[in-house]
């Protein structure tokens, strides 16, 4: 029990370290809100620029969403999606995976792998795959 405090609260926040595809070690912090429809759970990188985020939805059980939680962080971070340096970024397979964000000065930042890539770095990605289609999908963090 943590601070005097009972029931589900008393586990949250939480740090977690979750192994990535290199074998290293990230650190997360794991915080809940109770919602009136429900809990959700969140995943934040500790002390990393842009850095991966993972949240989990569950109507019924902060446990429950804990338990999807996890297994969203250790799927993605058992995949590497890009590899290079910035501006010099190049796609290991036919897709990219992650979320977007800001960049904190008005612009819009995606984060891959863990990695802030600017619209420039997007932009070289892409170039060289001219010529190709692509499908372009957003999808709800809580699903």
């Amino acid at each position: 029990m943590k601070k005097g405090k009972q029931g589900w609260d008393a586990d949250f926040p939480m740090r977690e370290e979750v192994e990535d595809y290199a074998g290293r070690a990230r650190a997360f912090v794991i915080t809940c809100h109770e919602g009136g429809l429900g809990f959700t759970v969140r995943a934040e990188e500790e002390a990393r620029r842009g850095g991966y985020e993972f949240a989990a939805y569950s109507e019924t059980s902060p446990y429950s969403a804990l338990g999807r939680l996890r297994q969203k962080m250790y799927r993605a971070l058992a995949t590497r999606h890009v590899t290079g340096s910035p501006g010099a970024y190049r796609m290991l397979h036919d897709r990219l995976n992650g979320r977007i964000t800001s960049d904190g000065k008005g612009g819009v930042v995606l984060v891959v792998d863990g990695i802030p890539l600017g619209i420039e770095d997007l932009a070289s990605i892409l170039a060289s795959h001219e010529g190709w289609g692509f499908d372009f999908q957003i999808v709800d963090a809580l699903e």
